[in-house]
């Protein structure tokens, strides 16, 4: 769809910043077209890549909501596990209500470390591991939240 505007009466020397010639259209083809989510899926996912832990908000079908990268000082579970919390605070921070509060699950691909990370951030536990009261109060994923390793 094409939109064209008109701004009769603008004239260039009555606005110090220089606009456009009175009366000149502005094409807008596609200009109002943005990505969007068909899933009902939001998923945090954390992922380790040298010294940075990612956190990151994807539907179901691929559409980042937010995205976060923190730095692990230690490259041990402790330094891992509080810069996964800092990485997930700040992607929740960044998606904002409601839809923090829509989130399915928290997705850890941490490889080796992914057992004792999931220790530190307490959300062990047996059978299936969830989000923590105290996870909650750290980074506003709502408690009971499914936590998945891959």
């Amino acid at each position: 769809m094409d939109l064209k505007f008109s701004f009769g009466g603008a004239s260039p020397d009555h606005h110090d910043h220089g606009g456009a010639p009175s009366g000149i259209p502005l094409p807008f083809a596609g200009a109002a077209t943005q990505l969007a989510s068909t899933s009902s899926v939001l998923e945090l996912h954390v992922t380790v890549a040298g010294q940075e832990v990612i956190a990151e908000a994807l539907s179901g079908d691929g559409v980042s909501y937010g995205r976060a990268v923190t730095s692990a000082v230690d490259r041990d579970s402790v330094g891992v596990a509080a810069a996964a919390r800092s990485a997930l605070a700040r992607v929740g921070a960044e998606l904002g209500d409601p839809l923090i509060g829509s989130v399915s699950a928290v997705v850890l691909d941490l490889g080796t470390l992914a057992a004792p990370v999931l220790a530190e951030l307490g959300v062990e536990a047996p059978g299936e591991a969830r989000v923590t009261e105290a996870l909650q109060a750290r980074t506003g994923v709502a408690q009971g939240t499914p936590v998945r390793v891959v």
